[in-house]
């Protein structure tokens, strides 16, 4: 029992040494086992990463949408036959009246400028109006509120006949010079 320890050291030391082939295919072994894993774990994390931007780019350009809609239909969606049948009828009239106007004109070198002014007027009337439907709806019912709309429709429909004598006038005066 009186072996010396140095010696059984070396002995072991000298048995646990591999032969240089298995020590070799080891090295493959455990560098295939270590290399295949991060390369792996690094296309796991591009097409992760690729993933991720992708649900980005789409919910930043879903929610745009979503913002824009609600807005659009908002002040579109507002008008005075959201409240009663009978306001339904006067805005239709109105509104009916207005676009056959504006279809039944008849634009001219003579009378572009005559035009050009009325319709910018019929388009501040346009805007007011939609300010006043905004309006209509974030308050409650007023009776003051539906008579703006409704004095606004009528002046755009007055606006449209002014517009329209003016253009009469001009086309007579055109004739008649021509027939000078």
């Amino acid at each position: 029992m009186k072996d010396d320890l140095r010696e059984r050291f070396k002995e072991e030391k000298m048995l646990r040494k591999l032969p240089s082939n298995d020590r070799s295919v080891f090295e493959r072994k455990l560098k295939k086992e270590l290399h295949g894993g991060r390369v792996i774990s690094l296309r796991f994390l591009s097409v992760a990463a690729t993933v991720l931007v992708l649900f980005g780019l789409g919910y930043v350009f879903t929610s745009q949408e979503r913002v824009d809609e609600p807005q659009y239909q908002q002040a579109t969606e507002i008008s005075l036959k959201d409240y009663s049948p009978e306001l339904k009828k006067i805005e239709n009239y109105y509104l009916t009246a207005i676009n056959f106007e504006l279809a039944s004109l008849e634009v001219t070198d003579e009378n572009r400028a005559v035009l050009d002014d009325y319709l910018r007027k019929l388009n501040g009337l346009t805007k007011e109006y939609e300010l006043l439907s905004k309006q209509l709806r974030l308050d409650t019912i007023d009776e003051e509120l539906i008579n703006n709309l409704i004095d606004n429709l009528q002046m755009r429909l007055q606006l449209m006949v002014k517009l329209k004598n003016e253009l009469k006038k001009i086309k007579t005066s055109n004739n008649e010079k021509a027939t000078i």
